[in-house]
């Protein structure tokens, strides 16, 4: 197993080495192309899969890019981690540390840059998401980036991971006392562990290319994710009951090396913010668009289906209100004022 670990970290690097190298010294230099642009290769690290939300972001993003800036700025998409090896908190460290120049991941990722960056996760907080792709590039947004900035990353954007269903393999859940005893995989923070555990479950931390293993072998009872999410996972595979709780919402934040990034010139930055924009703007669509067919599909492969009423959300909702309470004390006003939390 160590040698295979060992293997694996050389392989990495060699590759980085190898993007890093290849090419004519000209297209990583930045040097200035006829129509204004710099010429340079940006390595861009998402976490999902090749079908995955931010995955599909990243690729259409490459798309504009590569096709506005007639192929002078190039984009190299690497999903999976797989250049920090399956790990999202070390792919996080290669944003911040500019081994990577761009980077999608979840808001409880990039929390881990700052606690107060999970404030967007507040028990039902946006009513649809025509509400949580505004706030994202309206004041939540500004918020994210005064506070990435501190920590070298300028922010460019966000598409929806989505609104969260839960899914186990022992039963449905349809009161708060359903929860209780289900080990469900969560993807760090602090407030999914309190959430979790004020309903009596227990949450485990783990990496998202680790889970569906972890489900098929019992490991962990449950997680919770977008139905894109869960459908990319092909999580439908290996658990029965899916509830539709919407209980939380969470982006995909889209940050760039600020480093990098102020190294080219302001037409190529522009280029980037835009394509950003335009490529969440699009994924958000086809999100919210195609989240009826992937419900069929779930219930065609033998899923069982449960949608909490408004009435069963006020249950869960009384439950959780001194962690809710607690968690806008821990995360202050300013990030409380930007999201719109009230009490």
């Amino acid at each position: 197993m160590k040698r295979r670990k060992l293997i694996a970290v050389v392989l990495m690097l060699t590759l980085l080495c190898t993007i890093s190298l290849s090419g004519c010294a000209k297209q990583n230099s930045g040097e200035v192309a006829e129509n204004g642009y710099n010429q340079v290769t940006l390595l861009l690290n998402c976490n999902g899969t090749e079908i995955a939300n931010d995955t599909r972001m990243a690729l259409l993003f490459k798309k504009y890019v590569e096709e506005r800036s007639d192929g002078v700025v190039r984009i190299k998409v690497f999903p999976n981690d797989q250049l920090a090896s399956g790990n999202m908190n070390k792919g996080l460290e290669m944003i911040t540390s500019g081994t990577t120049d761009l980077d999608i991941h979840s808001t409880s990722i990039i929390s881990n840059l700052d606690n107060r960056l999970m404030v967007c996760t507040m028990p039902w907080l946006f009513q649809n998401y025509d509400q949580a792709e505004k706030t994202f590039f309206g004041d939540g947004g500004k918020f994210i980036q005064k506070v990435v900035s501190k920590k070298g990353l300028t922010y460019l954007g966000a598409v929806h991971n989505g609104f969260k269903a839960i899914t186990n393999s022992k039963r449905s859940i349809k009161k708060p006392e359903d929860l209780k005893g289900l080990k469900i995989r969560i993807p760090g923070g602090a407030f999914y562990t309190s959430f979790y555990k004020s309903f009596g479950a227990s949450p485990q931390a783990m990496s998202w290319s680790e889970v569906f293993t972890a489900l098929q072998q019992g490991t962990i009872d449950g997680q919770d994710n977008s139905l894109s999410t869960c459908n990319s996972g092909n999580i439908q595979e290996v658990q029965k009951y899916i509830t539709i709780a919407k209980y939380t919402y969470e982006a995909f934040t889209f940050t760039a090396n600020s480093e990098k990034f102020n190294s080219l010139n302001s037409k190529t930055q522009q280029l980037l913010k835009e394509c950003a924009k335009d490529a969440c703007h699009e994924v958000d669509q086809q999100i919210v668009e195609g989240e009826g067919d992937i419900l069929q599909k779930f219930k065609d492969t033998g899923c069982v289906i449960n949608e909490l009423s408004p009435a069963d959300i006020e249950k869960f909702r009384k439950v959780v209100e001194p962690v809710k309470q607690e968690y806008m004390k821990k995360y202050g006003e300013e990030a409380c004022k930007a999201f719109g939390v009230t009490k």
